[in-house]
């Protein structure tokens, strides 16, 4: 994946923040490993700035527990047990589920509609065995929905754990299980939501999330 802060930006703060969401996504996305180093100097030169954007982002994400620094300029993925990936996914699946079971009742149809592309850009990137393009619409689908949830602290602890995730769940689509198995039922999800059955999407959207609970289980 590229770099994509823009090299015209020189405020530091505005640096930092796209280098934060480009890494986010990264991390999301699979394109940062468990366990794999992250070099500050070859950040700032892939994205043409100074340290101190990177190293302001790096710190933000270790804050958030995406990353870890063991010493003053040393970042790490963090190299969880399978148990503790389960564990994350498992907390995460839970804070889903509320905030599906809050959202069937404020949901739109435009936000219907969005999720609806989301799930047909998701079948189309599973065709194509392009992962990093799956679990980016992945989490857009799943973000979408705690977004509407409308708590803002729900939703921001959700975002969380997904990032933290993130390096697990493209571990386990990628290298361990049949790309038959990526997709979910996100179709259902959407179905239950468009109901206002809100017992039934929070059901559900735990099922999802724990699919990495029950993968990291297994292999414990």
């Amino acid at each position: 994946m590229t770099a994509t802060a823009p090299k015209a930006e020189t405020d530091p703060e505005s640096l930092s923040a796209s280098i934060y969401a480009e890494l986010r996504v990264r991390l999301i996305t699979g394109a940062l490993k468990p366990a794999e180093a992250v070099s500050i100097r070859k950040l700032a030169d892939s994205f043409g700035v100074s340290a101190m954007p990177v190293r302001e982002a790096l710190r933000q994400l270790a804050s958030e527990g995406a990353l870890n620094s063991a010493a003053r300029k040393a970042y790490r993925v963090p190299d969880l047990t399978a148990q503790q990936a389960s564990d994350l996914f498992f907390v995460r699946g839970v804070l889903e589920g509320a905030a599906a079971e809050i959202a069937a009742t404020r949901i739109t149809a435009n936000t219907l509609t969005r999720l609806e592309k989301y799930v047909v850009k998701m079948e189309n990137l599973w065709k194509a065995r392009d992962a990093t393009g799956f679990l980016l619409a992945n989490y857009k689908f799943h973000s979408t929905i705690y977004q509407c949830s409308g708590n803002s602290a729900l939703a921001l602890s959700i975002d969380r754990l997904y990032v933290q995730t993130g390096p697990w769940l493209a571990h386990g689509i990628i290298n361990l299980v049949n790309p038959d198995n990526w997709l979910g039922e996100h179709t259902p999800i959407i179905e239950a939501l468009r109901k206002g059955d809100a017992k039934t999407a929070r059901q559900l959207m735990e099922e999802d999330a724990f699919w990495g609970v029950e993968l990291y289980r297994h292999t414990a």
